[in-house]
């Protein structure tokens, strides 16, 4: 069994639903501050398994927005975190999301006022899913509204199993999954084995999979191969500023991906007003900034994450 490299974090648990929980981190202020970037992991991760964190969260306590209010980092743990993805979707972590927003906003949640959701990975689509499909409804209670968002790792869980598997294996998992459960309206039973071990050995419904796995499932919104009418519908509707931190050295992405073609469509199809010009590829970054990257990308990152909170509003 190895052991966490992540030394123990103070912090403060909150409970924002029934078994939700999200964790603040008070290296330094030892309370709860105005304003707090809400982290949402990716497929697989749980508290404090993303490299990052702890740094993230020393720096976020400096944090000073241009009115001078300070920062903390949550990081929120929905009903997806650790194999919870498997039996998931993006629409059931939104609802669970907006809960979390809503609590950090009421009396027993601290009255915060400024809200920046982080996604790392699949917490990526999470992000962006919430901002197209919730943040910007007319009918959106303020207390619900999110004031920016940052994409850390937006990759394509599409391409990435295409990475892994060969074109015809994986098309015909596919077929198998639509004719067998999909078209059957079975989209929530359990898939047998052989899928499991796809997903990390973790227990996967026959609508996530697709959702994973398909091209152009609901889980799809950062491949190379969508057209600049697919990012329209969904980086065109951004309506906060948003910041883009690529890794350089992304395992997950295929050699064939053209990494700053690929970020620069994104910024093409985002209302310029939202793209936030520290937006950037991690160059030598892995995936979550972890093992194999290059020296110095956690404070590129920090760097990065300072700059536009401070241009928060």
């Amino acid at each position: 069994m190895s052991l966490s490299k992540v030394p123990p974090q103070e912090g403060i648990v909150h409970t924002y639903g029934f078994n939700l929980t999200a964790f603040e981190f008070t290296p330094s202020s030892k309370q709860t501050t105005p304003n707090i970037i809400l982290f949402i992991g990716g497929l697989g991760n749980g508290l404090l398994n993303v490299p990052y964190l702890p740094a993230l969260a020393e720096a976020t306590t400096k944090f000073k927005s241009q009115d001078g209010e300070s920062w903390n980092l949550v990081q929120v743990l929905l009903s997806s975190a650790y194999s919870g993805f498997g039996t998931s979707s993006l629409e059931r972590d939104s609802n669970q999301i907006k809960k979390a927003v809503q609590y950090f906003r009421s009396e027993t949640g601290g009255k915060r006022r400024k809200i920046v959701l982080m996604g790392h990975s699949t917490g990526c689509q999470n992000s962006l899913h919430y901002l197209v499909n919730v943040n910007n409804r007319g009918d959106l209670p303020d207390s619900a509204q999110i004031q920016g968002a940052i994409l850390q790792a937006s990759v394509s869980d599409s391409e990435a199993f295409s990475n892994d598997l060969k074109k015809e294996e994986l098309g015909a998992l596919l077929k198998e999954v639509y004719d067998d459960y999909i078209s059957q309206g079975k989209e929530s039973h359990i898939l047998p084995e052989k899928f499991r071990k796809l997903v990390f050995n973790t227990p996967v419904t026959a609508y996530r999979f697709y959702s994973l796995t398909s091209k152009r499932g609901d889980d799809d919104f950062f491949s190379s191969y969508l057209t600049d009418d697919d990012f329209k519908k969904t980086f065109g509707r951004i309506t906060v500023p948003l910041l883009v931190l690529y890794s350089g050295s992304d395992q997950f992405v295929p050699s064939s991906v053209n990494k700053a073609e690929l970020v620069s469509r994104f910024q093409r199809s985002t209302p310029s007003e939202y793209w936030n010009s520290n937006s950037k590829i991690i160059e030598g970054a892995t995936h979550d900034l972890g093992e194999g990257s290059r020296g110095g990308v956690f404070d590129i990152l920090i760097e990065s994450v300072t700059k536009f909170i401070t241009d928060v509003e």
